[in-house]
């Protein structure tokens, strides 16, 4: 701390390298304490920079108390890593009162009730009921109350002592986890709510004031902590509902600030949602945030004075006099506006009212949108068009009084816009099949892929404006998979959101999942503040979140009917690759041919009527790949090459054709013969209501895999797995005859019955003995050589299976 305003901190790796943050208040309690006879912490001596509770009290605790009596709702929020004293700061311990309990302690004759509840990893529990609920209680929406928990506790509280009673129950109740940077580490955030009310009798007034304390739960990271199973996945929750609730911060605070917020993300998560009417509307929110001296704690303790930062800096409104700071952080801010205002060009578009006629012209390649279509030319504007400038600058046109009405203009919120560019994307609620056939009900997992897309738009724009700033040269755009794509039934395929990303100076693309995509621009945004904070912004390649190596992209499918072959019928024909909204990428000349086992085609002649002729029957057939013509992939960059995989009913691997480079209509020419010795029923069904799904893939510099199945090669994989069967089939045979051989030896012996004569006996024991040993011998080698076959036959069928998967 470097005075009672502002705190400074030192990175431990890098002496020297200095940060300095500024807030409303700084306070210390490491150390220059002692106790007095009550055993509560107070300053050593006059000299001590100490803050004790009753200080933190006074400044902070006081506001709150003077909020509420004023009618306002009043928060405070407490935040930071575990073991820091976010707790402490809060509750308090033994004889140091936290807030808390000082609140309520000052407050006590004029309470009404009080609330009290926990959230953890998303499920609610009420703290001051003795039961737990499975699953947690559940949050509801009431047109008049808000967000509120459905069977919350409400107590009436008379004394004090009783609402000390209650907040013990709650604390001792409260979800802890051991972890390692805290002992009793509260896993779990802890909402305190303070109702009273005051009564004006001879003003026939009313005052109703809640006071909301929460106590976060910890934000620190999975290796500092060394969370591991559950506290890792808690770990994942928690910093996701910290996340949000800073999200919802931040635009309170641009709103305050007079800012132009489209949107508060109130229902991105539980906590938000309950405070909703505590953080916005009437209310004054106050955040501590707890931090840790130690050096190893560096990491956690400057995110925690970032986050603060972000919420608290901005909440002070009225401040004239800035630091010197505040002023470097305000240039750094203009810095980056007057980088991103380029997004709007001084000659961006020209607006012409000519003769009661509005038109706007954009000016040479600058970006605008009206209606959610990009337009390049002169264009007439009506009443209530959308316009948007750049990339997120958006108008909406009302036209003269003449063309009004008494339409409800509140409809054009922010959801409004962004709805409106994915459907001229081609995303919407219906394209996406979001409602069923059957019942007409709206399909939830289709509308979830709808909302994710809504969501990431703006963050995509914001990903691409930082590749620009920072001279990436990547262009993000954002795709639904299988938005058009079908399985070999014809079904449609499970949807989801990715992000297509493209190097515009080597032409390298890439697809990230939503949740790579995410994590990429978090990774991002930490080298843009970099840049922006004048530090060096050069990363090694391997630790850049704007470069991965080169991979396969998958381009479209092309679906070949199968059930020509189930009528011993030729295929052939053109067919389109599509890819997954629909479009043609290429198309293929496929030729499929039913045939003997020799590979001679089929004639006429021998066209069945029904399938079930062929049923236990063995049926051949050859696929051939004449030449795929068209690519676009080629067309756009003509170092990159193509390669097509297709799978058919049980067969175990998938089988590519030979890479193909640098030709955009490339001759393929490979046939395969596949065989089914004996077709079952399942078999017949499966060419008579499936497709040969072949996928066309892009290559980067790189085969699809790493050892590409020539057909050779495949032949003689296939040669291999017949092989194997026949060996099989043949020991099993040598077999049976041994055990025929064995089985008339054994009726010889039954068959051998001692002589009458007395003098014979010993010549007939010798016998007997000679009989049963050559049986014993011959079932032991019998058991022997088919052990043996069999061994030799797993061994080949082992090395046959690793190498169809390397």
């Amino acid at each position: 701390m470097h005075s009672r305003t502002t705190t400074t901190i030192e990175d431990p790796k890098n002496p020297g390298h200095v940060k300095t943050f500024t807030f409303d208040s700084a306070y210390w309690s490491h150390d220059g304490f002692q106790k007095d006879k009550d055993g509560v912490l107070i300053s050593a001596d006059p000299t001590s920079k100490f803050a004790s509770q009753r200080d933190v009290f006074h400044d902070i605790g006081r506001g709150i108390l003077d909020s509420a009596w004023q009618g306002y709702n009043a928060t405070l929020l407490a935040y930071g890593q575990t073991g820091a004293g976010k707790s402490y700061s809060m509750v308090g311990f033994g004889a140091d009162k936290g807030v808390i309990p000082s609140v309520c302690e000052e407050l006590f004759e004029a309470i009404e009730k009080q609330d009290c509840l926990e959230i953890y990893g998303f499920f609610i529990r009420d703290l001051l009921s003795r039961t737990k609920k499975p699953g947690g209680l559940k949050v509801r929406e009431d047109q008049n109350m808000g967000f509120y928990v459905e069977g919350l506790t409400s107590v009436p509280c008379e004394n004090y002592a009783q609402i000390e009673k209650l907040m013990e129950q709650g604390t001792r109740i409260r979800t802890t986890a051991s972890t390692n940077m805290n002992a009793s580490s509260s896993r779990s955030h802890m909402v305190t709510t303070i109702q009273f009310k005051q009564v004006f009798p001879d003003r026939a007034l009313t005052k109703q004031s809640s006071i909301n304390l929460v106590d976060l739960a910890g934000s620190e990271r999975q290796k500092s902590s060394g969370s591991e199973g559950d506290r890792l996945r808690e770990g994942s929750r928690v910093n996701l509902s910290l996340t949000n609730l800073g999200n919802v911060i931040s635009a309170l605070a641009d709103a305050a600030l007079r800012k132009k917020v489209l949107h508060i993300p109130y229902r991105d998560s539980v906590l938000t949602k309950l405070l909703q009417s505590a953080l916005g509307g009437n209310s004054r929110t106050t955040l501590i945030a707890a931090i840790s001296p130690a050096d190893i704690c560096y990491e956690e303790t400057l995110s925690t004075l970032r986050y603060a930062e972000r919420s608290g800096n901005k909440a002070v409104v009225n401040t004239c006099t800035l630091s010197r700071e505040s002023r470097a952080e305000n240039d750094k801010l203009l810095l980056r506006f007057y980088g991103w205002s380029k997004e709007i060009s001084d000659k961006h578009a020209s607006f012409t009212n000519l003769d009661g006629k509005v038109t706007v012209t954009p000016y040479s390649k600058c970006k605008v949108v009206v209606n959610g279509v990009p337009i390049t030319t002169r264009t007439k504007l009506h009443h209530l068009d959308r316009i948007i400038l750049g990339s997120s600058s958006a108008y909406l046109y009302v036209g003269f009084p003449s063309e009004r009405s008494s339409e409800d203009l509140s409809r054009f919120d922010y959801d409004f816009f962004q709805l409106e560019r994915a459907a001229v994307e081609g995303v919407s609620v219906d394209k996406l099949g979001a409602v069923s056939s059957g019942d007409g009900q709206a399909d939830p997992s289709v509308l979830a892929v709808f909302q994710d897309y809504i969501k990431l738009r703006p963050l995509v724009a914001e990903a691409n404006q930082m590749s620009e700033e920072l001279k990436k040269g990547l262009e993000m755009e954002l795709k639904v998979k299988n938005l058009a794509s079908s399985d070999s039934r014809g079904y449609d395929l499970q949807k989801e959101v990715m992000v297509k990303v493209t190097n515009q100076r080597t032409h390298e693309v890439w697809i990230w999942s939503k949740a790579k995509f995410i994590n990429r621009k978090f990774l991002m945004e930490e080298l843009y503040q970099r840049f922006l904070e004048g530090e060096d912004s050069c990363v090694a390649q391997e630790d850049d979140p704007f470069w991965d190596p080169v991979e396969v992209i998958h381009l479209g499918s092309a679906h070949i009917w199968l059930q020509s072959l189930a009528y011993c019928m030729q295929f052939e024909d053109q067919v389109e690759f599509l890819n997954s909204d629909g479009l043609e990428e290429a198309v293929l000349h496929i030729h499929i041919t039913p045939c003997s086992p020799t590979g001679r085609a089929h004639s006429e002649e021998e066209v069945v009527i029904d399938p079930l002729e062929l049923l236990g029957k063995r049926i051949d057939f050859q696929i051939h790949i004449v030449r795929c013509l068209g690519i676009k992939w080629l067309k756009e960059a003509a170092r990159r090459g193509i390669q097509m995989g297709y799978r058919i009913y049980d067969l175990p691997i998938t089988l590519y054709t030979k890479p193909v480079w640098k030709t955009v209509n490339p001759q393929i020419e490979e046939t395969v013969q596949f065989a089914a010795f004996s077709a079952s029923q399942e078999f017949l069904n499966y060419l008579q209501t499936n497709a040969l799904i072949v996928d066309l893939w892009g290559l980067q510099g790189t085969l699809l895999i790493s050892f590409a199945w020539c057909t050779a090669e495949i032949n003689q994989i296939c040669t291999q797995q017949a092989s194997c069967d026949k060996e099989f089939a043949k020991a099993l045979k040598v077999f049976y005859q041994s055990m025929n051989l064995a089985r008339a030896q054994f009726l010889r012996v039954r068959q051998h019955k001692p002589p009458e004569d007395d003098q014979m006996l010993r010549p007939f024991i010798h016998q007997q003995s000679q009989m049963l040993k050559d049986f014993g011998d011959l079932l032991e080698s019998s058991l022997w050589k088919l052990k043996n076959d069999i061994a030799l036959i797993v061994k080949k069928k082992r090395e046959y299976l690793l190498r169809i998967k390397q």
